[in-house]
């Protein structure tokens, strides 16, 4: 289609910020033949110049602009109750040496969630914040460390409400792929994460 002798920019195309004023210089005045002509010239090179910015850069093109954060990571669809995570599934996942690993049951010194993947836990020295809960779903901290909210960050990166699909519980359970069971499906530590898909609020 033409738009005063110009053709029509695609809307892809106008969306990287390409719009026909853009073009006027280019397109001659002499004669309503002549302007079709050049504007079909540019349709085309505008068309390579479009299939190049979406071809050429992201994920998989010849300039990829980000970078792969691994296997089943997605961002989440609700905001998972961070004070639960702290009370409850932050200490699930240092009782079980998630981050560390555990030698005397095979795993690799640095291999697991402290160094070795891309679902990456931070250390952080004691008393933890779910210390500090009492056993309630509140944290009596003032401040959150920083290596705590990175935990909770990365963490609910990894929840579903349907638990069934959420690495979080699948993957140390062995329901997906894992290393190892860290935790039966039907066990308290599996309670805890499956409770968490409860605790949210939509973003």
């Amino acid at each position: 289609m033409w738009v005063h002798g110009l053709p029509k920019i695609p809307a892809d195309c106008v969306a990287y910020g390409i719009h026909a004023r853009d073009l006027q210089s280019f397109v001659s005045v002499q004669s309503v033949q002549s302007r079709r002509r050049s504007g079909a010239a540019l349709f085309v090179l505008l068309g390579l110049a479009c299939g190049v910015t979406q071809t050429g850069c992201g994920d998989h093109g010849f300039l990829p602009t980000t970078v792969d954060p691994g296997a089943d990571f997605e961002i989440a669809d609700v905001v998972f109750d961070d004070k639960y995570f702290y009370c409850k599934v932050e200490p699930v996942l240092f009782a079980n040496s998630c981050g560390s690993g555990d030698p005397s049951k095979g795993d690799p010194a640095g291999g697991c969630h402290f160094s070795a993947t891309d679902y990456r836990l931070t250390d952080y020295p004691t008393p933890h914040v779910g210390d500090s809960c009492n056993g309630g779903i509140v944290p009596q901290v003032a401040t959150i460390p920083d290596a705590a909210q990175n935990n909770y960050q990365t963490s609910q990166a990894r929840m579903k409400r349907d638990t069934d699909l959420a690495p979080l519980l699948q993957r140390p359970t062995a329901n997906q792929t894992h290393p190892r069971k860290i935790f039966d499906i039907t066990s308290a530590d599996a309670d805890a994460i499956r409770q968490w898909a409860t605790q949210f609020s939509s973003q």
